[in-house]
């Protein structure tokens, strides 16, 4: 019997989402409209991928900064915890997730080019952008759970952790540009835009027939200067590549103990108050009336 060609099927996929986009710049003309198009095609190319253990969705991450609860930008796609967790808002067209169940983000672009240094603000689907929206998200560090105290099944405590930050994903269909349609350019010029800071990470850039791009993962607190931001590229089989780092990004994704939870109550702010009755009628522990 033959063994199932894996890499054919791969490139396959990567043919059907090129054509997705042709078939949408066809058939409809607004640009919102466009974009959700092109996302659900992604989210359906991901959902086959990723086991029921993952959730999907659109919308906002929330989290407790110091100042309080903040919301995140807009994102395209939310994967988050869906055995333990379950959206703080669901509505019909997008969820509030809390940041305790969320593993990764994946923005989804038509096209990616590249906005030069001189530009006063970054195009909207620039790679300068998506970097400028992670140095954001990657500040999301605090997570907050309740867990049960040592030895008592009867005591909580809820506290906070800092964590690693939320995976980063990009899903763009066309390279726009001299610097985005050359795979070598592009990825030097993610280096250069990661290398403004320390605290940015872009975990893949998927381009389908195109490339795929990930910034080299280093020890934090091991790393020096020169250890950071070093991107790494293939143009072969690229679709192969994303799934492959996907599924690795996810599943090296700290998990908190199997007996925490998210302290989901701090989110509601609901503090209310309680009135407490005991039994009229005494009972003997020893189970004599």
């Amino acid at each position: 019997m033959a063994s199932p060609d894996f890499i054919s099927l791969s490139s396959i996929e990567e043919k059907l989402l090129q054509a997705r986009l042709l078939a949408v710049r066809s058939s409809i003309e607004h640009a919102g409209e466009k974009g959700r198009s092109l996302e659900e095609h992604v989210r359906s190319v991901i959902r086959d991928l990723l086991p029921p253990e993952y959730g999907l969705t659109t919308g906002f991450i929330a989290w407790m900064s110091d100042a309080g609860i903040e919301l995140s930008s807009q994102l395209d796609i939310i994967i988050y915890d869906a055995v333990k967790h379950a959206p703080l808002v669901r509505l019909q067209t997008c969820d509030v997730m809390p940041l305790e169940s969320v593993y990764a983000y994946i923005e989804v672009k038509a096209t990616i080019r590249s906005s030069s240094d001189q530009a006063v603000a970054p195009a909207d689907d620039s790679i300068e952008a998506c970097i400028a929206k992670n140095r954001k998200l990657r500040k999301m560090r605090t997570r907050w759970f309740t867990a049960p105290e040592l030895g008592s099944p009867i005591t909580f405590r809820t506290g906070s952790m800092p964590w690693i930050a939320i995976r980063s994903f990009i899903v763009a269909f066309e390279p726009v540009g001299t610097v985005a349609q050359n795979p070598d350019a592009f990825a030097s010029r993610i280096a250069d835009v990661l290398g403004g800071g320390r605290d940015i990470k872009i975990n893949g850039v998927f381009v389908p027939e195109h490339g795929f791009f990930y910034t080299r993962g280093v020890n934090p607190e091991a790393a020096n200067a020169d250890d950071l931001h070093h991107v790494v590229y293939t143009t072969d089989r690229p679709m192969l590549a994303f799934k492959t780092w996907l599924l690795r990004a996810l599943s090296t994704f700290d998990r908190p103990p199997d007996n925490w939870t998210a302290a989901v109550h701090r989110y509601y702010s609901h503090n209310p108050q309680w009135i407490e009755k005991t039994p009229t009628k005494k009972t003997d522990p020893t189970g004599d009336s």
